[in-house]
């Protein structure tokens, strides 16, 4: 029976500085040294060396930008601002209905995958919503004040649990800004 290898966790990739990077470029074209002599001297790979060269020779730079690499997102700035607001308004919406509320008022088809990995991106995560938090507004709690401050303390009468709060959500999850 064949030994089976052992598992080899892969290097680490190391990162160089942008400043080791121009150097490889100085020691190149300026004093035109040869990439193992550059390889020696800055203590680096042969290959970081060429592909240090080669970016250089292709863009004019040390670094690729890799913040506008990849493919664009489907969701315009406006309809991401669409969904935030939405989310602020009912923070415990559903994806599919963030989906209903895309298409009826911006005619744009998204699926629930890029509706969650939009929000992730932005941050904002489902959470499990506590029965104090489904049931709190602060409009009605204003509205309340408003309305029972026009009575002296004397004529308040407290009790526990003597009215259903006909508002409250019956969901579960609600989406909230990752860490809150």
């Amino acid at each position: 029976m064949p030994r089976k290898r052992p598992f080899q966790v892969a290097p680490l990739r190391r990162h160089y500085s942008a400043d080791l990077k121009q150097r490889v470029i100085h020691q190149a074209y300026t004093l035109h040294r040869r990439s193992e002599d550059i390889t020696t001297d800055l203590d680096m790979p042969l290959r970081v060396v060429q592909r240090v060269k080669r970016t250089w020779n292709e863009i004019g730079e040390v670094c690729r930008d890799w913040q506008h690499q990849g493919r664009a997102p489907l969701l315009s700035v406006h309809e991401t601002r669409f969904m935030l607001a939405l989310l602020e308004h009912s923070p415990d919406i559903y994806l599919d209905k963030i989906q209903e509320q895309l298409q009826e008022q911006h005619n744009f088809t998204a699926s629930l995958n890029t509706i969650s990995q939009t929000l992730k991106r932005l941050g904002i995560s489902s959470k499990k919503l506590s029965r104090t938090a489904a049931e709190r507004c602060q409009e009605a709690r204003n509205a309340f004040a408003l309305e029972i401050g026009t009575y002296p303390a004397e004529y308040l009468v407290a009790g526990d649990k003597v009215a259903i709060n006909v508002l409250t959500t019956y969901r579960a999850n609600g989406w909230s800004v990752q860490g809150l």
